[in-house]
């Protein structure tokens, strides 16, 4: 599926993609405030958070590969990450995850997030191809 990074500012390399444009017959994936709680966790279900940002930004980024796994795609199918966080940091464990690729982003300091503990939480939308 052809996907192809828009750069309206003419520059060669970025942290992030200005637009991404999808031509294609696909499904779209979105994922929901993903943060370090591990996704089989009730919501209601007690979570202590590690105290490290680091930590918990690969814990997060490990919970949003584990659902690309199980649906077939990669981090170069992901289109679009908003991130939100009460301490700034983790840029490079994400660079360990998504490599080269620099899909659309947008980053939100917040004051707290709804999991107390939790430092940092991504909101995804990747594409997925049809069968």
């Amino acid at each position: 599926m052809p996907i192809e990074v828009v750069n309206t500012r003419n520059v060669q390399k970025t942290s992030f993609a200005a637009g991404i444009r999808v031509s294609s017959d696909m499904d779209i994936l979105f994922l929901s405030g993903v943060t370090a709680r591990p996704l089989d966790l009730a919501p209601d279900e007690p979570y202590e958070f590690p105290e490290d940002l680091e930590q918990q930004t690969r814990m997060v980024l490990d919970n949003i590969q584990g659902v690309l796994d199980e649906v077939g795609i990669t981090w170069r199918d992901v289109i679009k990450i908003v991130r939100f966080y009460t301490e700034a940091g983790g840029n490079a464990i994400r660079a360990e995850y998504l490599g080269d690729w620099n899909p659309c982003s947008t980053t939100l300091g917040v004051e707290q997030l709804p999991d107390p503990g939790a430092k940092i939480m991504y909101d995804v939308t990747a594409v997925v191809p049809r069968a």
